[in-house]
């Protein structure tokens, strides 16, 4: 069998994601999350398309209303929003370049610093290894005997 790995992986996260939600039993977040990551999605989606000034509404709408339903302010906020859209207009590709900075400095990994090293000299000669003694000659020599 021949699986194509997307949407196996994005079934696995999701029935992780729910199974998760169930255990902790936070499903007042589950229409937040779903906005969230809808709005990255459309964003990213209509990016790629060349399509800046549509990513750019989407994501902010998207983005927008989860946090709005997180915060349970969702009529004024809905209001708030619509103003904030109004007024983003024509400024689409400057907000794109702020967020694609943001995205960068994420994703870039910081630069490690090195760690403090100690130097050691290591020699490559090793010494004759010590000759083992010979044990002393315990054999007993006996020369003439007299007899008396």
């Amino acid at each position: 069998m021949n699986f194509n790995k997307q949407p196996s992986v994005v079934a696995g996260v999701f029935l992780i994601a729910l199974g998760l939600v169930w255990w902790l039993n936070l499903w007042s977040l589950l229409l937040p999350g779903a906005l969230l990551v809808g709005g990255a999605v459309a964003y990213t989606q209509r990016r790629q398309l060349g399509r800046t000034i549509e990513a750019v509404q989407v994501g902010l709408w998207g983005v927008g209303l989860a946090l709005l339903f997180m915060l349970h302010f969702l009529w004024p906020g809905v209001l708030l929003l619509a103003g904030t859209s109004v007024l983003v207009r024509g400024r689409e590709g400057r907000i794109d370049a702020a967020v694609q900075q943001l995205i960068g400095r994420f994703a870039r990994r910081p630069a490690a610093r090195p760690a403090p090293v100690q130097q050691v000299q290591i020699s490559t000669s090793y010494p004759a290894p010590a000759q083992p003694q010979q044990a002393p000659d315990r054999s007993v020599t006996t020369g003439d005997t007299t007899r008396l």
